[in-house]
């Protein structure tokens, strides 16, 4: 198991090694290239991933134009936790924007997890809150912050994105046209 995973995990809760252990055995490993998908739109989503390395996109599609809700990279968990949890088609795909290695886990697998310790519980519900709090602050900069402060805010709580995620992508994020990111840019 890559130590970034570990870290993580130790940064819920202490889980012993036969903890980690059990989980490692359920954990599947898979290359995702740039552009293809994790989680297509209308699939269930029937897996969760830890992301060891790489860049993916959570998106939805708005009149034919891809709109990211979320950006998932190297230490994230990345799934749709609506579709995961109830067996329904997702709204929103999951897709790389760059080669990404994850670490699988089923459905099936994680409630064997959930069953067989506690403390994967308290881990179950670090990724719901995470979930919930990164979708209420993100609506709740939409509907607050100007154009400026919500692209500056971002610049300061995702430097890593910046040179990452095509700008293109960053200004639907942020719910702003391309040519005022552009502008935004230039006056900074």
């Amino acid at each position: 198991m890559s130590d970034r995973l570990i870290q993580q995990l130790q940064k819920i809760d202490t889980f012993s090694d036969e903890e980690i252990d059990i989980l490692q055995g359920y954990l599947v490993d898979k290359f995702i290239r740039k552009g293809d998908h994790f989680l297509h739109l209308g699939q269930v989503s029937r897996h969760i991933a830890f992301i060891d390395t790489g860049l993916m996109m959570h998106y939805s599609i708005h009149d034919g134009i891809e709109i990211p809700c979320n950006f998932s990279l190297e230490g994230d968990w990345m799934g749709s936790l609506k579709s995961f949890t109830a067996n329904s088609a997702t709204e929103v795909a999951i897709k790389a924007l760059e080669d990404t290695r994850v670490r699988e886990i089923s459905a099936e697998h994680l409630q064997q997890l959930f069953l067989s310790s506690p403390r994967w519980l308290l881990f179950k519900n670090h990724l719901v809150q995470l979930v919930f709090f990164t979708i209420t602050q993100h609506n709740a900069d939409l509907a607050m912050l100007d154009a400026k402060e919500r692209y500056y805010k971002f610049m300061q709580e995702k430097p890593e994105l910046i040179n990452r995620v095509p700008q293109y992508y960053i200004a639907a994020y942020l719910g702003i046209k391309p040519q005022s990111l552009s502008r935004i840019r230039k006056e900074g």
